[in-house]
């Protein structure tokens, strides 16, 4: 169960920061976020 709630701390760290950047306009940080966002996921369902 930890591991599962460090994986949704980390999560909501990452829509924070996308959140942010895009309320900034910020394009690329969005795009690299969403990016990571996507590596993070894939990896998680390679592990199990």
């Amino acid at each position: 169960m930890s591991v599962f709630k460090s994986y949704l701390r980390q999560l909501i760290r990452q829509l924070k920061a996308l959140e942010k950047a895009e309320k900034e306009g910020d394009e690329e940080k969005t795009r690299k976020i969403i990016q990571e966002l996507l590596e993070d996921a894939q990896k998680g369902l390679e592990d199990d």
